[in-house]
């Protein structure tokens, strides 16, 4: 079995979601995300409110039409096709469905290809706090298989993406990044371990998790991005105006730790993130004025997008 799982495995006997990194959405979602040993090295993942990757008919007819009806979206993308080719690749490697939530992580990509390519970077190091299945990580790898990416997330769910990045890459080389160990091509990373990541992070992203956590995680990501931010350091975040978690905090995402020193490249409403076609997308239903409607279903919520360099922490 992969190494990395089988040092999550015992982590996640003990503790799977740890009090501290764990607000109470991801406590909720958490507790009925299964993870269980099968018969020999294999492994049965079941996971709760964080993604829908699954295929199917029906799902490849909806994804059809979801991804005509952002045409005006991803043909403004010129990295896009190429972008989408890879990830239709991957995701038959991976046996996904074309969900919205692959589509969604490839037009991303897309954005931040065309801003890179504009200003000449090429990022080295990736930080991904909260992956998911890890599609996301998977595509930076293979259109940057030189690039060291750091997973970041609750390790339950590092365990469903150690699992797709080995099922995408066979050869990548992949670690549990604890207690100062060595860093390789792809390292997964407890919250309470980001201090040892002692590389400068190039590229930072966080798509629809950060309204999920605590008040206090987003502001610990935060300052340890500003903390390893260069002049080229981009941090991309994707998430809900407003968020209400189940035990009644709210996080909304003008009063991140945003500073007014950020160099700011993208903000306001994201457009690729509006609607969806296929009605099975979210566990939390999306949905217009509370009701489902056929075919187009607005995601309850605004999502706003923004692209910055974090200022250095003071």
């Amino acid at each position: 079995m992969n190494p990395v799982i089988e040092a999550l495995l015992p982590i996640i006997e003990t503790d799977p979601l740890p009090e501290a990194d764990t607000s109470t959405h991801w406590r909720l979602h958490g507790e009925k995300t299964t993870v269980k040993r099968g018969d020999g090295d294999d492994l049965l993942l079941d996971g709760v409110g964080f993604g829908a990757m699954e295929s199917g008919r029906s799902r490849h007819l909806f994804g059809a039409i979801e991804r005509w009806s952002y045409r005006s979206v991803t043909n403004s993308l010129v990295s896009y096709p190429s972008l989408m080719q890879v990830a239709k690749n991957i995701a038959q490697d991976l046996s996904f469905g074309l969900t919205f939530d692959v589509w969604k992580q490839t037009v991303a990509l897309g954005l931040l290809k065309d801003h890179w390519d504009e200003r000449g970077l090429t990022p080295k190091t990736f930080a991904l706090i909260g992956d998911g299945y890890g599609f996301q990580g998977a595509l930076i790898h293979r259109l940057f298989p030189q690039a060291r990416l750091y997973c970041i997330d609750l390790p339950k769910i590092l365990i469903f993406q150690a699992r797709t990045h080995e099922l995408a890459d066979s050869n990548a080389k992949m670690s549990l990044l604890v207690n100062g160990s060595e860093a390789t091509h792809i390292n997964f990373v407890q919250p309470r371990d980001v201090e040892g990541i002692a590389d400068t992070i190039d590229c930072a992203l966080n798509m629809a998790s950060m309204g999920e956590m605590k008040a206090s995680s987003i502001a610990a990501y935060f300052d340890f991005l500003r903390r390893r931010s260069t002049e080229t350091s981009r941090f991309y975040c994707v998430n809900r105006r407003r968020k209400e978690l189940p035990d009644g905090d709210v996080t909304i995402f003008s009063e991140y730790p945003w500073s007014d020193e950020d160099e700011v490249f993208i903000d306001g409403p994201c457009p690729y993130y509006t609607h969806t076609v296929d009605p099975h997308t979210l566990a939390e239903g999306p949905t217009v004025l509370g009701m489902r409607v056929p075919f187009v279903n607005y995601f309850v919520g605004e999502f706003l997008h923004r692209l910055v360099r974090l200022a250095p922490a003071g």
